[in-house]
């Protein structure tokens, strides 16, 4: 008696489970398929591109960071495989064989003097690939930096002023780090990490492109 009790139970239990949750998983599924356009995976992909947000274009962006400029040239950067070890020693970072092929340099003028740099980065998050914009000035220092785009939920507040003004000012001599001298966002470590290893990274890549 206590077998057909045990085993009826697990069943009830099991049905309730199946039609509780596979529902949801199905619409998320066909809404990945329907509106994402991405029918393999469709579930995670689906939830993953309903956070997807963009906030700023690159030329939009570039205003922002360098608004006193009077004109902007481009200048795409790559490295050597030495040059990547030595920014890879120097900064404590690892180079991500995928996102950090080149970079695309903008160089702003006024008077034709040169007065800044604006370059975009990308970064890996806990839900995707986070894009951003750091302006330095031309002796190293961080000007400012602006988020492009997301796919993070709880990293969502990378984005916001009051964790990025913590990078304002700060160049090589400067740890640029998590836990050190970058406040993170609670609950949101991986993305506060890969925002505050990238600034790091431009900042020593920035260093030797130009500075030397």
């Amino acid at each position: 008696m206590a077998k057909v009790f045990k085993k009826s139970l697990t069943l009830a239990l099991g049905l309730i489970f199946f039609f509780t949750f596979y529902p949801l998983k199905l619409a998320q599924h066909f809404y990945g398929r329907l509106f994402v356009n991405n029918p393999v995976n469709g579930v995670n992909a689906g939830i993953q591109e309903v956070f997807a947000e963009t906030f700023c274009s690159v030329k939009d962006a570039v205003k922002i960071l360098l608004p006193e400029a009077q004109d902007v040239t481009e200048e795409v950067k790559s490295f050597t495989q030495e040059q990547k070890k030595t920014i890879a020693q120097a900064a404590e970072i690892k180079f991500d064989p995928e996102l950090d092929k080149e970079y695309c340099f903008s160089i702003a003028k006024s008077d034709g003097k040169i007065i800044g740099y604006a370059v975009q980065d990308r970064v890996r998050g806990k839900f995707g690939v986070i894009k951003y914009m750091l302006a330095l000035s031309p002796d190293g220092k961080v000007k400012d930096v602006v988020v492009l785009e997301l796919k993070e939920r709880r990293g969502r507040p990378v984005k916001d002023r009051r964790f990025l003004d913590q990078f304002l000012g700060k160049d090589i001599k400067n740890p640029i780090k998590l836990n050190k001298d970058i406040k993170g966002i609670a609950g949101a470590t991986i993305s506060s990490r890969s925002m505050s290893n990238g600034v790091r990274k431009m900042v020593y890549v920035f260093n030797e492109f130009y500075k030397k």
